[in-house]
């Protein structure tokens, strides 16, 4: 499997405890995916902004990186996994 980049925005649905922040289900390109599980999670500066980043996988289809910012309280489709 390799990665490809996406970088879309995207609706999320995700649920926050005032602790962990945890995507549940997303829309891209007008097609709904339910997260069946959470890979990783890693965060990264740049410049002042945090980028919290989720690899997901759906119930759907494959593999997906998921992005929140947190300045602008936005997602974004980072990468999507395609199989070779």
């Amino acid at each position: 499997m390799h990665f490809e980049t996406v970088n879309e925005s995207v609706e999320v649905i995700s649920y926050f405890d005032g602790r962990k922040m945890r995507p549940m289900r997303f829309r891209w390109r007008s097609r709904p995916y339910h997260i069946t599980r959470i890979n990783a999670i890693w965060s990264e500066l740049q410049g002042r902004d945090r980028l919290y980043h989720f690899h997901v996988t759906t119930r759907e289809s494959g593999s997906f990186e998921l992005i929140y910012q947190n300045s602008g309280l936005t997602w974004r489709l980072g990468r999507v996994g395609v199989e070779e």
